[in-house]
């Protein structure tokens, strides 16, 4: 699944899906339970609880196969990322870069360094926002667009 066409981003409790228009769908083995509740002990996570995380996720990622590749945006309807991302109407749009911000705000938040308000994300939000991080890193994709 190589494109900058949009590909949607689907986060489900054991499963997070790319749905690449009309083409297969890859399904990654792991989904927000899977984080929140095996790895996400405090709120926030821990920055051991964080990197465990990651390795899961890195994992997932790695067991389909798919590589590093100029693939466009991820569309996103889910709420939590909405919130989190401070995606309030549809499509608007994050590029990668912020959500990697986003994302060293939450890590420094697992340190004891952050905002309160990013001390106060939820484990499930982290968990979705760990999720797609890795996926645009490792995967290539440019941007997050709210959709409905």
């Amino acid at each position: 699944m190589t494109s900058t066409e949009p590909t949607m981003l689907r986060l489900e409790d054991h499963c997070t899906t790319l749905a690449h228009g009309t083409g297969p769908e890859e399904a990654i083995g792991v989904g927000i339970r899977d984080i929140a509740e095996r790895h996400f002990r405090h709120e926030p996570p821990t920055s051991l609880e964080m990197e465990q995380a990651i390795d899961v996720v890195e994992d997932a990622l790695a067991a389909t196969g798919l590589r590093h590749a100029a693939r466009g945006e991820l569309l996103s309807s889910d709420p939590r990322l909405h919130a989190l991302l401070g995606l309030t109407v549809d499509g608007a749009r994050l590029a990668r870069e912020d959500v990697e911000d986003r994302f060293q705000r939450l890590a420094s938040a697992t340190l004891g360094l952050g905002a309160v308000a990013d001390r106060s994300v939820g484990r499930d939000a982290a968990a979705a926002l760990l999720i797609l991080r890795e996926c645009m890193h490792h995967l290539g994709y440019e941007a997050v667009r709210r959709v409905r």
